[in-house]
């Protein structure tokens, strides 16, 4: 009998690991239709689904210069990683300045605060496709919480999690003839969490979201519909201050409000 206690890996089974895989890899089509068309170049963010390992195994895995992003899911507060790698980190960089140079070569430092400043709209395009991509299953809120740069940085200031099981993967990322790579770890606890509707995502068997028709009454002044062109404005002479009253075909009423969000219109529910 042995008295000596043995750390145990956490297991997720291939399943668990098959959803996860099919999350993402629908994550990097995404991400590659829009990074194309938001660049006018050919964008490919291709997925290397990985194992799971320690943070503390993710963290020494990486080569410096450190890029790693803590992003907080503030829903249930659980903290995911994003690595820009120093082979990525120019490319970005460039492709958000408006370059569409073909020879990029790796940035041989870590990203000063101007540059971590600058690289945001990757970081919220990657948290908000995300977000949508992984809807069907549970509900994300994925934030910068803070950047870091250098290994001692990561053993001080996150020692109390740097043994906590994480699932790690790899994005290839390609733009014309350039290959540079990027990474992206979560929790294995938020995985196993979410085990049973992941493993249905597997098999295609994840239940859709109940849809309903909703509409929304706003009495306009007398108008001649054929007479109407395009810029017209129509006074319906209801102030923007005063809620609308929203009917769902599943019996709810909702007091709303008019906006945008995301270049989409939608409604503020706000009673």
């Amino acid at each position: 009998m042995q008295d000596a206690k043995k750390e145990r890996s956490v297991r997720v089974d291939y399943e668990v690991l098959g959803g996860l895989n099919r999350l993402f890899a629908d994550t990097s089509e995404a991400l590659s239709a829009k990074w194309s068309e938001q660049f006018f170049l050919k964008v490919d963010l291709g997925l290397e689904i990985g194992a799971v390992r320690s943070f503390r195994q993710f963290a020494y895995s990486q080569q410096p210069p450190f890029n790693l992003a803590q992003l907080r899911n503030r829903v249930d507060h659980t903290n995911w990683w994003l690595v820009v790698h120093a082979s990525s980190a120019s490319v970005l960089l460039d492709l958000l300045l408006g370059s569409q140079r073909v020879d990029w070569k790796p940035l041989n430092r870590s990203l000063n605060a101007i540059e971590s400043e600058l690289i945001l709209p990757v970081i919220d395009e990657i948290s908000s496709t995300l977000s949508e991509i992984w809807r069907p299953v549970t509900e994300l809120d994925l934030t910068l919480f803070q950047w870091y740069h250098d290994l001692p940085e990561i053993e001080s200031d996150l020692e109390e999690i740097l043994d906590v099981e994480m699932v790690c993967i790899k994005w290839r990322l390609s733009v014309g003839e350039h290959q540079s790579q990027m990474g992206l770890c979560l929790p294995v606890s938020f995985v196993l969490a979410w085990a049973k509707k992941l493993v249905q995502h597997h098999y295609g068997e994840l239940p859709l979201e109940p849809q309903y028709d909703a509409v929304v009454e706003l009495v306009t002044d007398d108008v001649e519909l054929s007479k109407l062109e395009v810029g017209d404005v129509l006074a319906t002479g209801h102030s923007i201050e005063t809620p609308l009253t929203l009917n769902v075909s599943n019996g709810d009423q909702l007091k709303v409000k008019l906006g945008a969000q995301d270049g989409r219109k939608a409604f503020q529910i706000v009673e």
